[in-house]
């Protein structure tokens, strides 16, 4: 039996200990860079049909206290409600941001809770990037020490990112060491969330960033009010990382802890599906930009993936619903070469229904190629080779996804991405004040001057 090493109590230390003052540059940098993906998200994710039920449940059970507000309505809840609703909103088309390491997506957890609690406590924009920062590197090396979690069927974004959430809000609430440590062990019993949506559809994947939210929140204040969890709750012999993966790698959650940050693995989406397929379609827009293809004249496509996509997107041909739609990559290739795109606006009930977009999908074949990840710098890499009728043959491999680890957003693109997400919901003035106000952030008084901006007919 391994001698503990009280990985719990570290992270919890390291949660009471670290001081804004303390944070590099470039990590505040990329944390607004994450705050401001997320924003882009939770604005349009409030305004497509399979979110409503979670604003309207808030609706219907709120108000009983108007702490904080939820994303483009305006509506003032409890502000575990509000996180809920906004964090489904961030997670409602696959367009956040996702953990290099464990494809998590921590994002649309994360920020809504900060942005919720900060609210509630009128926190100034330094507490608001501390907490983000703190909620992204607890969330982030639990994924790293759990890393058979996703294969045994867990959605690693709610199991992880309820901890980070209960880190985040332990920060904002200013919660002893002690505290700190009762959140972790109440956080660990509200971790849930199963991907069997990939494979048979649904929409309760939308719900699993909210609901990851609200028990992170709940957990801090339960362990504010005195409820106790188990010291050793990450690391024990029944505990977190033995249920959720069974074989677990304790050490990656303290290695380099303090100095070497998560967020800097974070990735950020240029497509709204499964990211495993972001470098399939960068490699299909890139033949699309070069030759004019015409659908009807594709006599096959080939596809070479890693083990990771092939997995994840390689055996769903005709989707069931949008959300198994998201997890094709025949699909997407469709998508991408008959409608033009992979944004929210193509993956819709419309398109499911295409007869040339299905058809085109069934000419699609996907192969496992160990190879490609051989391959230097490389990140769930995918060679494309479309065949036309005629016998021309285009190929091209891309070994990482534009806004990956290894080919980043550049901070215009990031800064674009968010202008085409918030234009759905907001005017173009007001998505250029939310930019302004983000790259100020650490000016920022009180964070309840971004919040209202996120509001319809708020200035």
């Amino acid at each position: 039996m391994r001698q503990t090493l009280e990985e719990t109590k570290k992270l919890a230390h390291f949660v009471r200990e670290l001081i804004y003052d303390n944070l590099p540059a470039d990590v505040i940098r990329k944390t607004k860079e994450l705050i401001l993906d997320q924003l882009g998200c939770q604005l349009v994710g409030s305004t497509l049909p399979w979110t409503q039920p979670a604003y309207e449940y808030a609706v219907d059970y709120g108000r009983k206290r108007e702490e904080s507000t939820v994303v483009n309505y305006g509506f003032r809840t409890a502000s575990q409600d509000a996180a809920f609703v906004n964090a489904t909103f961030g997670h409602a088309f696959l367009g956040d941001d996702a953990d290099s390491v464990c494809h998590a997506h921590f994002g649309s957890i994360i920020v809504p809770a900060a942005l919720a609690m900060g609210e509630r406590e009128m926190i100034n924009g330094k507490e608001l990037i501390r907490a983000v920062v703190v909620g992204y590197e607890v969330a982030s090396r639990l994924g790293a020490a759990a890393p058979l979690a996703m294969s045994r069927g867990f959605h690693p974004g709610p199991i992880f990112g309820t901890f980070g959430v209960a880190a985040a809000v332990a920060t904002i609430l200013r919660l002893d060491e002690k505290q700190g440590l009762d959140a972790f062990g109440i956080a660990a019993s509200h971790s849930s969330g199963l991907m069997e949506y990939s494979l048979s559809g649904g929409t309760v994947n939308r719900l699993h960033s909210g609901i990851a939210a609200h028990g992170g929140i709940r957990a801090a204040l339960l362990a504010q009010r005195g409820f106790k969890g188990p010291a050793t709750i990450l690391e024990g012999e029944r505990g977190f990382l033995r249920a959720f993966s069974g074989e677990c790698q304790p050490e990656e959650i303290t290695r380099a802890l303090g100095s070497m940050f998560r967020v800097f693995l974070i990735e950020l989406k240029a497509h709204c599906c499964c990211g495993s397929s972001s470098a399939i379609l960068d490699a299909v827009s890139e033949i699309k930009s070069e030759h004019t293809i015409h659908p009807e004249e594709i006599e096959e496509i080939v596809v070479n993936v890693s083990q990771e996509t092939f997995r994840l997107t390689g055996s769903i041909v005709e989707p069931s619903d949008i959300t198994s739609a998201q997890f094709s990559g025949r699909f997407g290739i469709a998508l991408r070469l008959i409608k033009g795109g992979n944004t929210f606006k193509e993956y819709s009930e419309e398109n499911l229904k295409d007869r040339n977009v299905l058809a085109l999908a069934r000419k699609t074949t996907m192969l496992l190629d160990e190879k490609l990840e051989t391959l230097p710098n490389s990140n769930n890499p995918a060679r494309v080779v479309i065949r036309l009728k005629k016998g021309a043959l285009y190929e091209k491999t891309v070994l990482a996804a534009r806004g990956s680890i290894q080919n980043p957003m550049t901070e215009e693109e990031v800064h674009q991405k968010f202008r085409d997400f918030a234009s759905v919901a907001l005017p173009d003035s007001r998505a250029e004040a939310i930019i302004d106000t983000v790259s100020r952030l650490d000016s920022v008084e009180n964070i309840g001057q971004l919040t209202q901006l996120l509001v319809v007919g708020r200035s």
